[in-house]
């Protein structure tokens, strides 16, 4: 066998197997915690089994949203108001603790698309929390517009110095603690899914990086 080339419907096969014996594990942990924390119910120890069985949840998610982002996107697509999508990430944005200011720039009007919209919405938090990370401190802009039978959603980011985008979203080609270089790989997925087109460069002029979502009107 080659194993220099590994289908990704095998590698998304086994990360839903792994990631459902491991729950199993952790699941039976917060079993046992709760059956614990039914003794020792107050005082210190009740409280540190408290904070085990909320890590013991927190990892178990953890494992069910990586899961889910390998699996081959599944859209139940549903014409939308497009201007509903930009109030959208306006409640993402809010949701996000610490969220970086932003300036809104909406011009769309009736204009209809079809989407899956917990997708699109995904995408939407996504980008905002990249640019949590890496945009830290600055204002961004994010508008939306109507353009040659398309909408356009843009996402405008400062940077202090010029970024290469060319291998972003590509799976695990960048990882850090917590992340595994599939969050932009998992939303080009997603918009694929939808008919969207989704692009990243950097405008020089502007010194910011520019993100759009493409979606065709119907």
């Amino acid at each position: 066998m080659d194993e220099s080339v590994i289908a990704w419907s095998r590698v998304a096969a086994f990360v839903r197997q792994h990631t459902h014996d491991v729950r199993n594990g952790l699941n039976s942990l917060d079993l046992e915690a709760s059956f614990l924390q039914e003794l020792v119910p107050d005082g210190e120890a009740g409280t540190s089994v408290a904070r085990v069985r909320k890590q013991v949840r927190g990892l178990a998610q953890h494992l069910r949203t990586l899961s889910m982002i390998v699996q081959e996107p599944s859209p139940a697509i549903g014409k939308t108001p497009a201007r509903s999508l930009m109030k959208i990430w306006r409640e993402k944005h809010a949701s996000i603790t610490g969220a970086p200011e932003v300036t809104w720039d909406d011009h769309l009007g009736d204009e209809q698309v079809d989407v899956d919209v917990e997708f699109i919405a995904t995408v939407f938090n996504e980008l905002l929390l990249n640019a949590m990370a890496f945009s830290r401190g600055a204002v961004l802009k994010i508008s939306a517009r109507s353009e040659g039978g398309r909408v356009i959603f843009e996402l405008k980011e400062p940077k202090k110095e010029p970024v290469e985008t060319g291998a972003w979203g590509q799976p695990f080609s960048a990882m850090r603690h917590d992340h595994y270089g599939l969050g932009l790989w998992s939303a080009k997925r997603l918009l694929k899914a939808c008919n969207a087109s989704f692009t990243q460069e950097y405008l020089p002029a502007e010194s910011c990086l520019l993100s759009q979502i493409i979606l065709p009107v119907v």
